[in-house]
């Protein structure tokens, strides 16, 4: 019976109208959601990894001109006591090397010339002597995770240090001394008589990245993404600390593998030889559709039951109320009551057409009656 209903099969249509409507709507909003969002995980990204980059290149720019203002003194330094030249065979930290004179005074396990430099300027300063194709620290003030000076230590033979020495140039820039980061400054040192250097100045500043750490551990991507930065040699320096990935094995994984349910971005940091790495899963993307989606989902129905509501009301008012009422007057009539008022003979509409035809019936009827009760 309900669903003979006129209100009913009036508002159906109605129903499913807005329904298309809303579902429509959603999809739509839907993708312009998820747009948005990746609008703005990508612009989150670019404001972040700008900042570092601008931080990074601020830092190594103020540290190189103190590494060439120590080099220039370690090399005046250097001047006073006389002409460099290669020394006999010593022994330095219980490794052999070549030592390495000034003026014919030995440096080897001299520190006085290395500790003025950095006594005045800070930083960290060594000598080294060639032996064969490497180059050994015979005087230095950098120290080893145990704080003892590393004599007696190599010149990493593979890193960019090394090559543009052989070739007869200097290197400035950032390299990883015993596992941290320096901002550094290498001269080759020549005695005049042979082509290849027969030892290196070296002046550094141990980089102070505390800073970067506090800004890196206070980003993140959406809620689940991070930005972490790894030096020269694939080890993870710093990482975000805020949002739902924390953990280092996974934000290593995730940066190294590049699984294809995130979106990895890496970038070089210029003159460091580090990379940033900027990640957010997809699923981050999903859930904030999925929640836009739910809401918009909410608005539709309540919007739906309120247009509903409104068509029901204007439903009843407009069409089955006056419909009834014509019902009921029909149904006097045929019962022979003729004095029935019918109010809807004042509408303008289709209603109002058979309100005004039933009442002309009413009269043609009564009037027939009435001549025939006068027979």
């Amino acid at each position: 019976m309900f669903r003979h209903s006129l209100r009913v099969r009036l508002l159906l249509p109605v129903l499913a109208l807005v329904v298309a409507a809303v579902i429509v709507v959603a999809i739509v909003l839907a993708m312009l959601e998820a747009s948005r969002v990746k609008d703005d995980a990508s612009a989150s990204i670019k404001g972040q990894t700008s900042a570092l980059q601008s931080l990074f290149a601020v830092t190594r720019s103020v540290m190189l001109d103190r590494v060439q203002s120590s080099m220039h003194l370690l090399r005046q330094d250097s001047d006073v006591l006389g002409a460099p030249s290669a020394g006999p065979e010593i022994t330095v930290s219980g490794h052999k090397a070549n030592d390495l004179l000034f003026g014919g005074k030995p440096q080897g396990n001299n520190f006085q010339l290395v500790d003025g430099v950095t006594a005045t300027m800070d930083g960290t300063a060594t000598l080294f002597s060639s032996s064969g194709d490497d180059f050994v620290r015979v005087s230095t003030n950098v120290k080893k995770d145990d704080g003892t000076r590393a004599t007696g230590t190599l010149l990493d033979p593979h890193g960019p240090v090394i090559a543009e020495i052989r070739k007869g140039l200097p290197f400035y820039g950032v390299v990883d001394i015993l596992g941290n980061p320096y901002v550094t400054g290498y001269e080759p040192i020549y005695d005049g008589t042979h082509p290849k250097p027969i030892g290196i100045w070296y002046v550094g500043y141990k980089t102070d990245l505390q800073s970067l750490d506090s800004v890196i551990s206070d980003s993140h991507v959406l809620s689940s993404g991070f930005i972490a930065l790894f030096d020269s040699k694939g080890k993870l320096r710093f990482y975000s600390k805020t949002g739902a990935t924390t953990a280092p094995a996974q934000i290593e994984k995730v940066a190294q593998e590049q699984p294809s349910d995130w979106s990895v971005d890496k970038q070089d940091v210029p003159g460091w030889g580090f990379t940033l790495v900027s990640a957010y899963p997809r699923s981050d993307i999903n859930s904030v559709i999925v929640r836009q989606s739910f809401w918009i989902g909410i608005v539709g129905l309540l919007i739906c039951l309120l247009l509903l509501g409104l068509q029901s009301v204007l439903i009843w008012n407009r069409v089955l109320q006056p419909i009834q009422h014509l019902t009921s007057v029909a149904d006097q009539l045929s019962v022979g009551k003729w004095d029935q008022t019918i109010s809807e003979v004042d509408l303008k509409d289709e209603i109002g057409t058979l309100a005004r035809a039933i009442a002309r019936l009413s009269n043609s009827v009564r009037l027939a009656m009435d001549r025939l009760s006068k027979r």
